[in-house]
């Protein structure tokens, strides 16, 4: 399980290493030594991604508060 933390903590992780690397899912999962399962996390994790990269955590707390590996009904 993936939670939202885990995203702020590796887009932090990744930027302070290399302040101009691309984003992405695949490179969020590498960071945390995990694998997608079958991808329905993929939308909500790039959201996050984006906006703890953008604007930091308080950006991404209006987006929903599920784990990047939750189902959306």
């Amino acid at each position: 399980m993936i939670t939202s933390q885990d995203i702020h903590e590796a887009v932090s992780a990744l930027r302070t290493k290399d302040p101009f690397v691309v984003l992405t899912p695949g490179l969020i999962y590498r960071t945390l030594g995990k694998r997608p399962s079958c991808g329905s996390c993929l939308p909500l994790m790039s959201k996050l991604m984006v906006g703890y990269d953008e604007e930091g955590p308080s950006s991404a707390a209006s987006l929903p508060h599920r784990s990047a590996n939750e189902r959306r009904d």
